[in-house]
């Protein structure tokens, strides 16, 4: 009897997964930028009508359809970009960290040059990559 005590294993170390609120963090994102990637790809598709409509409701200066294309182009690319870097995350990858963080800075630069663009929505990008951060070092 005391044999099979002794000769027990002891468990290894229990593999823990993603915190909570890393998870609900990703699951947001996903939607979230998975959900404008999809609008700006639509987008891409559409720009001369895109561009009708803008230079018809704007005062400024008509825009061109490429003009148009490259916006919607680029958005499309860095929306996608921080998709990916959410995937990774997911999966507990730093690299992931790191398209992320590229991408929502990079857009919200350009949206804190547009004088159009409330506050609120760079706000949003920066607390994400904030939040994010936070967990950097759960990450491998």
């Amino acid at each position: 009897m005391a044999e099979t005590i002794q000769n027990k294993e002891v468990p290894a170390e229990v593999k823990r997964g993603r915190p909570l609120l890393l998870g609900l963090l990703c699951i947001s994102s996903f939607v979230l930028f998975g959900f404008i990637s999809i609008l700006f790809l639509l987008s891409v598709f559409y720009s001369g009508w895109i561009r009708d409509v803008i230079n018809q409701y704007t005062t400024h200066e008509g825009y061109t359809k490429l003009q148009i294309l490259f916006i919607t182009m680029s958005g499309f690319i860095l929306h996608g970009s921080a998709f990916a870097g959410v995937i990774q995350m997911w999966r507990l990858k730093r690299s992931g960290y790191y398209i992320f963080s590229i991408a929502s800075l990079i857009i919200s630069l350009y949206d804190l040059f547009q004088h159009t663009i409330p506050f609120s929505y760079t706000a949003i990008y920066i607390a994400l990559v904030i939040l994010f951060g936070i967990f950097y070092r759960k990450m491998k």
